[in-house]
């Protein structure tokens, strides 16, 4: 494991890489719970904190069984490799790697490596996006003595932190559903598994619960303002470095989150309903105007060429040698009326599939099992709708963060829809949107449910005071 490997991938886990990981896995869960020890007694919510983080380690240590003696490699052998041959790189010749760190990917840089580094895979090597995330590996694989089982282990312990304090973030905002917010944040089987082993997913995920957390620390709770503003620009930079869409479907929904809770405050009924639909104008416009400025850095996904690449995209992952693992929302020109015809349909694809009778594989059955579950909850949901109108629109569009988080759901998985066919790729790209649109889910069923209860004795005992429902909203 330790000596210099060509481009071949891994065959197997040796058992030092075990005896290593006992070991990793000892001074991290003692780490972990003297983190917990302290932290309790002020905040009781750590009492989930060891929890959350066994199903993310164990859920690393499942991924790489599955890519190794199942898949026999992949793209996140072939990360590992081309990391390891850039840590073998700072080792020998240092001079050369920072050369290489704080360069593109070419013909020149690519010269810096020999048979005493190892070679990087070209085809991550020479794509700026893949290359990112080999190098963001690079300090995780010198702590690890770059094994593969180690460095995946050691990677889901430092981008846990994003999802624990995305959870943090649900239930301050609803303290009355914590372990409900805990399966949200914490234990999506999807989320924890494609989330949780070497790829760009996992890197994306913490991002992307960063970018949430500290965006409503500096615009909606307006504390700590420099470290949020700090960790909102890292977690940016990271989104547009490895997978600009998700800031695509992120900003617009956090525009609409800061006017939003706003508006929510006017007493005035008829000016704050007449005020929503600018709001969603405006901070559409302006995300796109703040999309359109970065266009050079987002590169295919410039907001002036993603239509063109969602489409080139999805149709692209419908061709043959992708063996049937497709679906098809139909054609579509790269055009706003063209991608609005199409967004219902592709919404539907991005939350609900695949459905069961299409998975063809083991893996894709477990998704197919969570989609489903995914649809039946929400049919759940919508049964408040029908029952009651004006109750359920008055629980969702009340709460800014619920607002925030449809709207952020249904762009993103709109996104995904549109630029996906393949149903391994879909389930990868959905991950970063499942712990808000199952939040959403969660809090509306929760609040509606305490709402009903509510009423119910209100109409018996003429007056109520609704201190949990209160604390909830």
């Amino acid at each position: 494991m330790f000596e210099v490997e060509t481009l071949s991938y891994i065959k197997t886990i040796l058992p030092f890489e075990w005896l290593m990981l006992g070991l990793y896995l000892l001074v991290i869960l003692a780490i972990s719970f003297g983190i917990q020890y302290f932290r309790i007694r002020k905040e009781p919510i750590y009492r989930y904190y060891l929890g959350g983080l066994a199903a993310k380690l164990g859920s690393s240590v499942i991924f790489c069984m599955i890519y190794i003696y199942y898949y026999h490699g992949g793209d996140t052998v072939s990360y590992y490799e081309t990391s390891r041959a850039m840590t073998n790189l700072l080792y020998t010749r240092p001079d050369d790697f920072f050369q290489m760190l704080f360069s593109k990917g070419s013909i020149t840089t690519y010269m810096l490596f020999d048979d005493r580094t190892g070679f990087p895979w070209p085809y991550m090597f020479y794509d700026a996006k893949t290359c990112m995330v080999a190098k963001l590996l690079v300090p995780v694989l010198m702590v690890s003595f770059k094994s593969y089982l180690v460095s995946s282990v050691m990677l889901a312990w430092i981008t846990y932190t994003g999802v624990w304090q995305l959870f943090k973030m649900f239930v301050r905002y609803f303290p009355t559903a914590e372990k409900r917010m805990a399966i949200a944040a914490l234990y999506i089987p999807s989320v924890l598994f494609w989330g949780s082993g070497i790829l760009k997913d996992t890197f994306t995920l913490a991002a992307a619960c960063w970018f949430i957390v500290s965006f409503n620390y500096f615009f909606i709770e307006k504390k700590v303002r420099v470290r949020a503003l700090i960790i909102l620009l890292i977690s940016s930079f990271l989104l547009i470095s490895i997978k600009p869409y998700i800031l695509i479907a992120l900003l617009p929904g956090g525009i609409v989150w800061i006017f939003y809770n706003r508006i929510v405050r006017i007493r005035m009924r008829l000016l704050r309903y007449s005020a929503i639909p600018l709001i969603f104008i405006a901070a559409f416009g302006l995300g796109g105007g703040v999309l359109s400025l970065a266009g050079d850095s987002m590169g295919k996904f410039a907001i002036d060429r993603v239509l063109e690449t969602a489409a080139v995209t999805q149709k692209d992952l419908k061709q043959s040698y992708y063996q049937g693992n497709s679906f098809d929302i139909g054609e579509y020109d790269a055009s706003l009326a063209g991608v609005g015809a199409k967004a219902p349909r592709a919404i539907v694809a991005g939350l609900y599939q695949p459905f069961l009778w299409e998975a063809n594989n083991v893996v894709m059955l477990f998704s197919a099992l969570e989609s489903t579950l995914y649809l039946l909850f929400t049919l759940l949901i919508l049964r408040h709708l029908l029952i009651a109108p004006k109750r359920f629109f008055r629980t969702l569009f009340g709460h800014p963060l619920l607002v925030f988080m449809l709207s952020y759901t249904l762009f993103f998985a709109a996104i995904v829809g549109l630029s996906t066919s393949n149903f391994g790729a879909l389930v990868r790209f959905k991950i970063p949107f499942l712990p808000t649109f199952t939040c959403v889910l969660f809090a509306l069923e929760h609040v509606l449910t305490l709402s009903k209860q509510a009423g119910f004795y209100r109409r018996r005992e003429e007056s109520v005071s609704e201190p949990v429902l209160q604390k909830s909203l």
